[in-house]
């Protein structure tokens, strides 16, 4: 268990500051809304040697310490990459909505995903939207993130949330794994594909907009290799 101060960004535009407690970080994977894509997905990763997952959407608990919110990581190894996602917390009160990326192993992603993706910090935001803000719009909200590597920065990842499933149906499938006591537990959705493959940078940047309120979340770390 560990304790976060976070701050509410309301409708208004108006802060909310509080302190709260997360007990459980759980990552999902394969959450795709179309499923013929996904399943093209799994193709291509296990071109390159990435065992399919053993259920379509797929669960990996992490422990609670890979979750921060520092300005720098440190991973084990040069081939691993971020991924923008968007990241759903139940605080005891509300649902809330942030950003975070699952920076992933991709070199351990090979012989064992769930290992790729507990060997690196899973960085995250500790502003938050309310979802019932955000709900009647839920499809207009863009993830985008942006790599910076030898060759400069650019756009790495941009798509709306029509690309993963809603938060509805996240919700059922987390019943479906089981997990019906799901209160502070911090919940990554799964990300938008990528512009150019794997890149393997020393930053991530990483934001959610939403164009019906006007009004972004964004986070930034860079990357270390050799810890």
């Amino acid at each position: 268990m560990r304790t976060y101060p976070i701050t509410i960004q309301e409708k208004d535009g108006s802060m909310t500051k509080k302190e709260t407690v997360v007990q459980k970080v759980l990552v999902m994977g394969y959450m795709g809304r179309d499923i013929e894509k996904v399943h093209e997905h799994i193709h291509e990763l296990a071109e390159i040697g990435v065992a399919p997952p053993p259920t379509i959407p797929a669960l990996y608990p992490q422990d609670i310490c890979v979750l921060t919110n520092e300005q720098t990581i440190t991973v084990p190894g040069k081939e691993t990459s971020g991924e923008v996602e968007y990241v759903v917390y139940h605080d005891g009160d509300d649902w809330l909505l942030t950003i975070g990326s699952d920076h992933t192993d991709r070199l351990l992603e090979k012989e064992d995903i769930a290992k790729s993706k507990a060997a690196c910090p899973k960085p995250f935001i500790t502003t938050f939207w309310r979802i019932k803000d955000v709900e009647d719009h839920w499809d207009q909200l863009v993830l985008r993130s942006w790599i910076t590597d030898e060759g400069g920065r650019r756009l790495y990842q941009e798509h709306d949330l029509t690309a993963l499933l809603p938060f509805s149906k996240l919700l059922e499938k987390l019943e479906e794994f089981g997990y019906t006591d799901i209160s502070h537990t911090v919940f990554f959705s799964g990300t938008v594909p990528t512009l150019e493959g794997f890149v393997y940078g020393s930053k991530f940047e990483y934001e959610i907009s939403d164009p019906v309120l006007g009004r972004s979340l964004r986070g930034e770390y860079s990357v270390i290799t050799g810890g």
